[in-house]
């Protein structure tokens, strides 16, 4: 059975908080946003002025896929767009983050491509494509529709000197997905530290991971302990 309204803005709530526990707070920026189980012109907004650890399903907004606000008190993010447009041609995705995670804006400074150091370097090996228009805001519509283009069949996006962008057909694999960006992230930042990495895994195993190692049940198993772990 599908997750209620209600149900959604509760996880929405939970991944912005567990978001938070594991690093990708900013203060009051990032956002997550979840398509409407029954309208997909409707989209589940953190709002604006809010820390990811400091609201309530009562502060979750309503924006349309234009990136109107159309219910909830609070202010509606600038960045949205970031958010309508990939969910406009995306119709897998139900699910979008974008946080500023600082290993991930690092990694993306040094211009190198993701290797397959761990099991998370394999899940983006290959599949990490950047985006490097602008590393100002995506405030427009015309930003929100090539940062679409930029990460076209893929789940995640570096935006190159600005933060990151994950994808997934539920709460838990967007939210997985940005955590799994960061650790890939750190790993690579500390290989680089030692001199690069000179063993990685072989293409055939890298490429067996991607498809296999980690399948939708297990991202909502990961989410679910990472819910047990919030604070009270």
């Amino acid at each position: 059975m599908a997750d209620t309204l209600a149900e959604l803005k509760q996880k929405l709530v939970q991944g912005c908080r567990i978001l938070a526990m594991e690093g990708q707070g900013d203060f009051i920026w990032g956002h997550v946003t979840i398509r409407y189980p029954d309208r997909p012109d409707r989209i589940l907004m953190k709002p604006h002025m809010m820390g990811l650890n400091d609201i309530t399903s009562d502060d979750v907004i309503t924006v349309d896929i234009d990136g109107n606000k159309v219910e909830g008190k609070g202010l509606r993010h600038g960045e949205v767009f970031i958010h309508t447009e990939i969910m406009r041609v995306r119709k897998d995705v139900n699910c979008v983050v974008h946080t500023h995670p600082p290993d991930c804006v690092v990694f993306g400074s040094l211009g190198k491509k993701m290797q397959p150091i761990g099991h998370h370097g394999a899940l983006f090996c290959e599949a990490l494509p950047v985006f490097s228009k602008t590393s100002d805001l995506i405030r427009t519509p015309e930003l929100g529709r090539a940062v679409a283009k930029q990460i076209g069949k893929f789940h995640v996006l570096l935006l190159r000197n600005h933060g990151i962008v994950a994808t997934g057909t539920c709460v838990e694999e967007a939210i997985m997905r940005a955590l799994f960006l960061d650790s890939a992230c750190k790993q690579m930042i500390a290989a680089e530290a030692a001199g690069g990495a000179r063993l990685v895994s072989k293409r055939a195993d890298w490429m067996s991971k991607q498809k296999n190692m980690i399948p939708l049940h297990h991202s909502v198993a990961a989410f679910e302990h990472l819910v047990r772990k919030l604070p009270k």
